[in-house]
């Protein structure tokens, strides 16, 4: 079974029950073609230890015990993960650095009621703009590398990458450095760091404020025309960030501020997870968030899409295909073929060329079956562009 790119219907709906209701009583409402259908969307988006948390005195055996195992491997990995971070914490702490962990770094061990229920791949922590270059010293003095195929200069990646520097290992641990927030695109990182708070319960780290924390959620689910989002995952992260009292007029006048969208016509787009109290709360523009939820089941409907296929449906809905297949091209530096590529970081010339022979003629053919079937991403695309766009009302409301 492929990915589902849709609205996991069953799956939210549970969710809302744990975090907003009982999932006891809704789960026992169930007949079992609706829990066979919750269980196999809970194993494909990774949630299944919320079934042994919330349900695990309801379970018949035999599925309690495929959900403890899950649930109790869940537990020993954030037990682990909650030690180390302690300690990088505290020594990136002791060289003065500023730093605030960000998603699941954060969220599962200061927000969620369980760390065993937000899982992650890495650890994502955003530094001081001014600290940035102090701070990959400091890592790579306490023993975190970065792996061969990937960008170890600062003030490069910077320049190429959009918000994060390369990935960087420790033992069993990857952390990614990020130097701003995903699709704050043209806005000064030291504005947005205004938006972070001292946390006197931690070890040394900073926390973005309930209202940052929201928007960063909201953006860094638009990356990739909307294919990073995970919706139960946003809506779950969304769900504890809103525990800390959003100040909802304090958000609208951040977004107004950087013409970005608004996170509440967004989160009011999923009535199968927000109750209708929190969903008046958000006080949401009904026509935008009629958009957003158009772009989710459009995105469902079309299911796994080429990146190349996406971008390009991106460019042409702006109008501007030729310049934007010419700014990628502009971007597409040495270093990015090299890793792309699995070349080393320096020297093999002759393979980098190469290797850009074979990146071009590899999307040419990509370009050529988006440009027979572009009416396919089309609908798409537009839709990518309404929500993105920020309307003059939407800053005057």
């Amino acid at each position: 079974m492929g990915y589902n790119y849709g609205i996991p219907i069953h799956l939210l709906r549970f969710l809302c029950a744990c975090i907003f209701g009982n999932a006891r009583t809704y789960y026992a409402g169930l007949n079992e073609t609706d829990r066979s259908e919750l269980e196999a969307q809970g194993r494909e988006f990774g949630l299944s230890a919320w079934f042994y948390r919330y349900l695990h005195d309801v379970l018949p055996d035999a599925k309690r015990t495929e959900y403890q195992k899950i649930y109790q491997a869940r537990q020993l990995k954030a037990m682990m993960c909650a030690q180390e971070l302690k300690r990088v914490y505290r020594v990136l702490a002791s060289h003065d650095l500023r730093f605030v962990p960000i998603k699941g770094a954060d969220l599962a061990f200061r927000l969620y009621p369980d760390a065993a229920l937000r899982s992650y791949n890495d650890w994502d922590i955003w530094f001081h703009p001014d600290d940035c270059e102090r701070a990959l010293a400091v890592l790579a003095e306490d023993g975190w590398k970065i792996p061969d195929l990937y960008l170890d200069r600062h003030k490069k990646a910077i320049k190429t990458a959009s918000h994060h520097f390369s990935v960087h290992l420790r033992g069993q641990h990857a952390l990614e450095p990020h130097f701003t927030l995903a699709n704050f695109n043209g806005i000064d990182p030291h504005e947005i760091w205004k938006y972070t708070m001292v946390y006197p319960a931690g070890d040394g780290q900073r926390v973005l404020t309930p209202e940052m924390n929201l928007l960063m959620l909201a953006r860094h689910i638009a990356s990739k025309s909307y294919y990073h989002a995970q919706l139960p995952k946003l809506l779950t992260d969304a769900a504890m960030a809103m525990k800390e009292n959003v100040d909802f007029v304090r958000l609208r006048e951040m977004v107004a501020l950087w013409h970005l969208p608004y996170p509440g016509d967004l989160l009011a787009a999923f009535p199968e997870f927000f109750p209708e109290d929190i969903i008046r709360k958000f006080e949401a523009d009904p026509d935008k968030t009629a958009e957003f939820r158009a772009l989710f089941e459009l995105r469902g409907k079309l299911g796994n899409a080429e990146n190349e296929a996406l971008l390009l449906s991106r460019f042409d809905a702006r109008g501007h295909l030729a310049g934007g297949i010419r700014k990628h091209i502009q971007a597409l530096t040495p270093d990015i073929m090299r890793r792309m590529y699995l070349l080393p970081k320096r020297g093999a010339y002759v393979r980098v060329f190469w290797a850009y022979l074979c990146y071009f003629w590899s999307r040419s053919c990509r370009a050529v079956r988006w440009m027979r079937n572009k009416h396919k991403t089309r609908d798409y695309a537009r839709a990518v562009e309404s929500v993105e766009s920020v309307e003059s009302k939407q800053s005057a409301r």
